[in-house]
């Protein structure tokens, strides 16, 4: 298991960056109307989606699907990306 994690952080960096804009354009309009936390539950859904995605694109891309160890790192690394974004849309 010798390849650089970093092309993963980027990946789910940029995937971040993506989300956020996504998610203002939908719905910072007046086109969406909801009440409550539904914005920020949507957005969480989506970025777990996205983020999973990303995960499963990067194991896949390095032959890695069979690899327990490489798996749990990914999905780790994936994690705390996702609490980041999360931590960091909130802030907005």
């Amino acid at each position: 298991m010798d390849f650089n994690y970093k092309e993963l952080e980027h990946q789910l960096e940029r995937a971040c960056t993506d989300l956020h804009k996504d998610f203002h354009k939908k719905y910072h309009s007046e086109v969406y109307l909801s009440a409550g936390g539904s914005k920020l539950e949507t957005f969480i859904n989506d970025l777990q989606k996205e983020f999973e995605n990303t995960a499963v694109n990067f194991l896949s891309k390095h032959n890695l699907e069979k690899d327990t160890e490489a798996k749990r790192r990914v999905f780790n690394i994936t994690k705390l990306y996702a609490k980041k974004c999360i931590e960091d849309f909130s802030k907005i």
